[in-house]
């Protein structure tokens, strides 16, 4: 990969003039090859990110412009769908979030002419989440949420996530009794809507699997942004409300296992605030003072919030693998299972190919036998059917052939033997005429 770059770079430095016609030609071909996320496709998805990535940073200016174009066509996508209040899915789908996710993967990480695009890639993002409430797309909005507070962890801004993060948890306090499912990974997950392949059923979104899958996401998300803001010297101030909300949450939720959570995130805030606020008690300085307050935040050790944070997510991150695996490996052995069927079918289709080969040849055989049968036929019919111009001969002859008739029956008679006799002179004709 570093080779690969720096062969890239070398290329650049020989042909100035096309890099950005080589960007923009690779964000193209990404945009097309993101169109649909899984957990096959994933890996891949993720390295051409990278890659990306890593060519965008060759030459900020260049990368200004076309991240300029590109992210002022997703503002203009969103705005269509706003205006239009229809075709959601032109702006909910994998293509989109992915796109999304490239530029926040540029801009965490980028030099100071790149920064006035950060505004307006975070209100695209802000968009999005607040376009459609239903919670059929909260696996959507959460995953937009985290490349929110991965941008606002990375440029150390301060992005106002806190109200949708609530209303999503408020779902999930609403939801009492829900029928027991199959648990459901919910990270190449988008929506919840019939006729999608990035989705769940439509009935879903009332079971308990989908109510423990968005609940988990959104902890997730909840603790990533209290950790941020514990860090902070207003965190006293702006974790109020939270506690207030979660307080009440934990008052009409029945859900033991969801109450005990956010207990302990009650108690990781009310230690951090009474931490903070008694180290700022001798402090100086003023809110105006941005400088002395950098300085004073960067000084702060790391806070119980963000340690329970990080210890969380590297036991959920380790559940999470294994889940993975072993949906993978069932996936596997149901493959298996249906090559074996295949199999056996091809097997089956073989012989059943061979008894209908040697039908057909007895049917072809038969088919040939039967016209000689009929030939034979015809051969006899021919022979017991009179000729017209024999039987009018035969009619102007009738009296001559009646008096031979006669002569034959007395010479039949006078003879001593009693078998019938014909007599070697006359001919098949008489005989047929005489019945």
């Amino acid at each position: 990969m570093p080779n690969l770059i720096s062969h890239f770079q070398a290329l650049v430095v020989k042909l100035p003039n096309f890099l950005e016609d080589i960007l923009k030609k690779m964000y193209t071909e990404y945009t097309r090859c993101s169109k649909m996320m899984s957990s096959k496709s994933r890996d891949n998805i993720i390295l051409m990110r990278n890659c990306l990535v890593e060519l965008f940073k060759i030459n900020p200016s260049v990368t200004y412009v076309t991240g300029f174009l590109y992210i002022r066509q997703l503002a203009v996508t969103l705005r269509s769908v706003i205006l239009s209040k229809k075709e959601v899915e032109s702006v909910y789908n994998w293509q989109y979030v992915n796109c999304l996710h490239l530029w926040v993967s540029v801009l965490s990480d980028c030099d100071a002419c790149l920064q006035p695009l950060i505004f307006p890639l975070i209100q695209v993002m802000l968009g999005v989440v607040k376009l459609h409430s239903s919670p059929c797309f909260f696996p959507l909005h959460l995953h937009t949420m985290r490349l929110l507070l991965h941008l606002a962890a990375a440029t150390n801004k301060h992005i106002p996530l806190i109200h949708p993060l609530l209303g999503i948890l408020d779902f999930c306090a609403t939801l009492h009794k829900a029928p027991a499912t199959k648990p459901i990974d919910l990270t190449c997950v988008l929506r919840n809507i019939i006729g999608f392949p990035d989705q769940v059923t439509k009935g879903y979104k009332k079971t308990k699997a989908y109510q423990d899958g968005v609940f988990d996401l959104t902890y997730e998300m909840l603790l990533n942004y209290v950790s941020q803001l514990s860090q902070t010297i207003s965190f006293p101030e702006v974790s109020f409300p939270v506690t207030v909300w979660l307080k009440k949450f934990n008052k009409k939720c029945n859900n033991g296992k969801y109450t005990g959570q956010i207990r302990i995130v009650l108690e990781k805030v009310a230690e951090v605030s009474r931490d903070i606020t008694e180290r700022r008690a001798g402090v100086t300085f003023t809110p105006k003072d941005l400088d002395k307050v950098t300085a004073w935040e960067e000084e702060l050790p790391e806070s119980a919030l963000t340690k329970y944070f990080n210890n969380w997510l590297r036991i959920h991150r380790t559940v999470q693998a294994k889940q993975q695996a072993e949906n993978m490996m069932a996936e596997e052995e149901d493959d298996g299972e249906g090559m074996d069927n295949d199999e056996d079918g091809d097997e089956n289709g073989a012989k059943d190919s061979e008894d209908s080969d040697q039908e057909v040849e007895k049917e072809e055989d038969d088919e040939e036998i039967e016209p000689k049968k009929k030939k034979k036929l015809k051969s006899k019919k021919e022979i017991a059917k009179p000729d017209p111009d024999d039987t009018a001969a035969s009619s102007v002859d009738k009296k001559s052939k009646k008096k031979k008739k006669k002569k034959m029956k007395e010479s039949v008679a006078s003879s001593t033997d009693s078998k019938d006799v014909i007599d070697p002179g006359d001919t098949v004709e008489d005989i047929v005429l005489s019945d």
